[in-house]
């Protein structure tokens, strides 16, 4: 049953539908330019077989108020004061063309509002040829002033919009509608090259792809909003504890005495937490962490609790949760900066977790590092490389040699080794890191290059042995 509400926000009364469970995971859907709650008809029972689906008409459209002023920026801040109003804290947004871009224009301002955001033949926010829009003839079920005002909007878009894709933090699909579609499907891509956990998936049916295969829409999307983001879960588990996330960095705890946090604040109150929650099995307990990591950043006691965790009397850590969870993010378009940091700091330098973390993360995939391997693939094993210093050479030297087959690898091969002589714990074997050295296809003033082949040549395996080689090896003239 579909219910059908109005709300005042930012001064503009505006009006919704909703259906599904009340206790269902929120989704909000936006509609195309001209467009109303109505249009999603015929996709919105199928999303809210088990979801909170609420479908808004946005300033302009349908039974909400013409206001007679517009932008896409008023819009964006009214889905958020939307949200406010009806006590959602975070959602999962759809939107479909204009619609789109106000979703995503929501995600990159407040990322942690969106959980997971889908984007249906949405255009980039690139500049375009604008075309004068022509007015249909009779009842209009939009406000004319709100084409007109917001069409230039989408011809010349604010640049930082686009800038403020790479903002993003949900994971988001793209759905095009293929040759048949007016929009660009070229914008349309670049949107996945600029949002950081993006993927696309093309239904070429043109540009109202929901309406012409509403199954296979359904299906696509229901696929990817299946299970929760670690992130997510991270979330929630702090929402018990009464602290919900309110900016860039900011936080606050409800529970008395009430106070806003930082992040720092959180990671030194809550960042150990996770593996001391005996409501969670242990698999739990690791995506909890993780999600900490993803939110909170590189901070020790929030990477440190997982290390400390697999080592411990309930440890090891379940692989898959642990060792995948690593993997899927060294593999991620987006950086996850306390992921590379705490393999090298958390596991790489303690010497009797070093070959086991390295084995996980890249070692047992070696055999696949060839020429024309797929670009997850190789960003994984450029963050492993770059990160390997600490990892004894017996454990790594196979790795950096099936790394080195691959010419795309060859930069990450050289920081590696550079890396590995460097690091306090690190080590090579100068002969075959020579060897390996010089076979790298590499820019004859690649820097610190020829320091490093000399030091090797000379026999040195490590800085810290034997501190004045590296300084006699950049010396001018050696």
């Amino acid at each position: 049953m579909t219910e059908h509400h109005a709300l005042t926000v930012n001064g503009v009364r505006l009006a919704y539908r909703v259906a599904g469970p009340a206790d269902g995971d929120p989704l909000l859907l936006l509609p195309a330019l001209g467009e109303t709650a109505d249009d999603w008809a015929l996709v919105r029972d199928a999303l809210a077989r088990d979801r909170r689906v609420y479908a808004l008409d946005l300033r302009g459209h349908g039974r909400s108020e013409w206001t007679g002023t517009y932008s896409l920026e008023s819009m964006r801040d009214d889905v958020l004061g939307f949200l406010d109003a009806v006590g959602l804290d975070r959602v999962d947004l759809v939107g479909h063309s204009m619609g789109g871009v106000v979703a995503h224009l929501v995600a990159q301002h407040s990322p942690w509002r969106v959980v997971r955001l889908v984007l249906e033949d949405a255009p980039a926010p690139l500049p375009r040829e604008p075309v004068a829009p022509v007015r249909p003839e009779g009842e209009l079920a939009f406000d004319w002033a709100m084409v007109l005002a917001v069409r230039p909007q989408l011809d010349r878009p604010d640049p930082s919009w686009l800038e403020g894709l790479s903002r993003i933090t949900a994971p988001t699909l793209v759905v095009a509608g293929g040759p048949d579609s007016h929009v660009p499907q070229e914008g349309v891509a670049e949107l996945v090259r600029r949002i950081p956990d993006a993927r696309l998936t093309t239904i070429p049916v043109g540009h109202l792809v929901h309406a012409a295969a509403p199954e296979e829409f359904t299906g696509a999307v229901a696929a990817f909003l299946t299970g929760v983001p670690d992130g997510e879960i991270a979330r929630r588990w702090l929402a018990e504890d009464g602290v919900t996330q309110t900016g860039e960095d900011a936080w606050y705890d409800a529970e008395p005495p009430a106070e806003n946090l930082t992040g720092e604040d959180l990671c030194n109150g809550l960042g150990s937490m996770a593996f001391t929650d005996e409501r969670l099995d242990l698999a739990g307990r690791v995506r909890v962490a993780l999600g900490l990591m993803d939110l909170l950043g590189g901070h020790f006691l929030v990477t440190g609790q997982v290390h400390s965790a697999h080592l411990g009397p309930e440890g090891p850590l379940p692989a898959e949760v642990l060792w995948g969870g690593y993997r899927r993010r060294l593999e991620a378009v987006r950086e996850y900066p306390a992921i590379t940091d705490s393999l090298w700091y958390d596991w790489f330098e303690v010497w009797h977790t070093a070959e086991e973390a390295f084995a996980e993360v890249l070692g047992n995939d070696r055999d696949r590092l060839l020429p024309g391997a797929p670009e997850p693939l190789l960003r994984r094993a450029r963050r492993v490389l770059e990160c390997s210093g600490p990892v004894p050479w017996k454990a790594k030297a196979a790795t950096y040699e099936a790394a080195a087959r691959v010419p795309e690898l060859h930069p990450a091969v050289f920081r590696a080794l550079r890396a590995s002589y460097h690091d306090v714990y690190g080590n090579l074997e100068p002969e075959p890191a020579l060897g390996l050295l010089d076979r790298l296809a590499l820019p004859a003033d690649t820097e610190h290059l020829a320091a490093l082949r000399r030091v090797l040549a000379a026999g040195h395996r490590n800085h810290y042995r034997s501190p004045g080689a590296w300084s006699a090896a950049t010396e001018p003239g050696a």
